[in-house]
């Protein structure tokens, strides 16, 4: 049977299908091919260095895996949510992975979403999930609490890091956010450690939010 993945979700079961948010528009990919890109990426990307799934990968310090078993991981195949679960353990995947010299890692294009969509097929509990629908309004009061201290506002230029207008004016979607944002993590951690600023938690949806903000200021094709 050949399951496709919808370009927006509605409520799905999980054990069905997973929703996916392409940056451009592309072609729909099988479950399977999807399934099976995340769990190489599982490996080639280094977290069976510290995770294990299903008792398999994962290596011990002092008699303990170095990163929690991820087998009851549920992301719904979100980059979004995904990349919250990622984004608030930063702080402490950086000091870990820094301490044992291993290198931080980096995805691209539709990577981060075929890594949590494997991660999801490994959980068999039902559920169903809906797909997050920013407001760009909150994204903009939520991005002047967390993302300003650092970056300043849009278009002024930024304190610690760059003004995000160039990257607001070239936002493709979900999964190109997410993966700039996880990208440059390591560094952006280490300034805010430095500054003494509080590592900010962000919910998927506070993601969505803010997201959306940037993308409303993206010029408009006439």
């Amino acid at each position: 049977m050949r399951l496709r993945i919808a370009l927006l979700a509605v409520p799905l079961v999980c054990a069905l299908a997973l929703p996916w948010s392409s940056a451009g528009g592309a072609a729909e990919r099988l479950l399977k091919e999807r399934v099976e890109a995340g769990r190489y990426l599982f490996d080639a990307r280094g977290c069976s260095t510290c995770h294990a799934v299903k008792g398999r990968g994962g290596q011990e310090v002092r008699g303990k895996l170095r990163g929690p078993d991820l087998t009851r991981v549920t992301v719904y195949a979100s980059p979004l949510l995904g990349a919250s679960v990622m984004w608030n353990h930063v702080p402490l995947m950086e000091e870990a992975m820094r301490e044992q010299g291993l290198a931080w890692p980096l995805f691209r294009d539709s990577e981060l979403s075929d890594l949590f969509t494997y991660l999801h097929s490994l959980n068999v509990r039902g559920g169903s999930s809906y797909a997050f629908q920013g407001d760009a309004r909150l994204g903009a009061i939520l991005f002047g609490a967390t993302c300003q201290k650092c970056h300043g506002a849009i278009g002024e230029g930024g304190y610690l890091g760059p003004d995000l207008g160039p990257v607001a004016a070239s936002m493709l979607g979900e999964e190109d956010f997410a993966a700039r944002m996880l990208r440059h993590a390591p560094n952006m951690v280490a300034m805010a450690r430095e500054a003494k600023l509080t590592w900010p938690t962000l919910s998927g949806a506070e993601m969505a939010n803010i997201l959306a903000y940037m993308r409303s200021l993206k010029p408009r094709a006439n």
